[in-house]
């Protein structure tokens, strides 16, 4: 068999990484992936928080440096990664987010739609969640190139914007005025257990690309 210039290996190794996202650092929240062992979360730099019992499994949650918070659910048979969430703790420190051009407390709900070329799909279940701080709202994509994964949006819609939509005192612009507050990245099937399999997709939906940031291209070279 004849022996591949190394070389040629690498360059086909980056073009896949930059037509498909593959990179260590995509499709990933703080480097964590879905499917990596439990066991990855315990090297990041941040403060172990109490976990939260949830249904069906048991939280793990950290505070980041950056104020921000994580939290990681794991299969207990497998002890693989099944669902990961980063939240905004409000700081500035905390705003760029693991999706390329993204940030917290900046990027709209329209933003998000533009980026995909389309509204995502929603589980009926779990379409909006009333929150003290305001309403939250889920926005999913299937990743493009992960088969299985899903990443949902969260935006946030303030308390004031909230109470002016309900009362109908003045029109608000969810598109403009919700925010992202968190990300979720998910395996499908988990997400489907505590959420609900019925979901509202539009004609247009197709999967998101999650490409690494041009920063992280340019270091990886």
């Amino acid at each position: 068999m004849r022996r591949l210039d190394l070389k040629a290996i690498a360059a086909v190794a980056v073009a896949a990484g930059v037509l498909f996202g593959t990179s260590a650092q995509a499709q990933s929240l703080l480097g964590i992936k879905i499917g990596d062992e439990i066991s990855s979360a315990s090297r990041l730099d941040a403060r172990p928080l109490p976990s939260k019992s949830g249904d069906p499994l048991e939280e793990r949650r950290w505070k980041l440096p950056d104020g921000n918070r994580l939290s990681v659910a794991a299969d207990p048979g497998t002890q693989k990664i099944v669902y990961a969430e980063t939240k905004w703790g409000g700081g500035a420190h905390g705003k760029p987010a693991d999706f390329p051009g993204f940030a917290y407390g900046e990027t709209t709900l329209a933003d998000i739609r533009a980026h995909a070329q389309n509204n995502g799909f929603a589980f009926k279940e779990h379409l909006i969640e009333v929150r003290p701080d305001g309403l939250a709202l889920f926005n999913a994509y299937e990743v493009e190139g992960a088969p299985g994964v899903v990443v949902t949006f969260v935006t946030r819609l303030s308390m004031k914007d909230h109470e002016r939509l309900r009362n109908g005192k003045a029109n608000v612009d969810i598109n403009r005025a919700a925010r992202l507050d968190a990300i979720i990245l998910a395996d499908a099937g988990y997400l489907d257990t505590i959420w609900g399999d019925a979901k509202l997709r539009g004609r247009a939906y197709k999967p998101i690309r999650w490409e690494r940031s041009r920063q992280a291209a340019l270091a990886a070279r």
